[in-house]
């Protein structure tokens, strides 16, 4: 797969590792389970999460645009 753009693969690198940010998040708050942890992972983990589900799907829709789809 040949990434033609510098920021497609910049943003994918930046949407990866949110999402494991998120990830660890959520684990944190099933191995160390209180009010605190479990608040941290579903607002901050959330937001986390749905900022790289965002980013995937700005780098999807522009694939899709540049291969002349939409």
């Amino acid at each position: 797969m040949n990434i033609t753009h510098g920021w497609i693969r910049k943003v994918v690198i930046i949407a990866s590792v949110l999402n494991i940010s998120a990830l660890l998040l959520i684990v944190l708050s099933v191995i160390n389970f209180n009010p605190i942890t479990l608040l941290l992972s579903v607002s901050v983990g959330g937001a986390l999460m749905g900022a790289a589900i965002i980013l995937y799907i700005i780098v999807v829709l522009s694939d899709l645009r540049q291969r002349g789809v939409l």
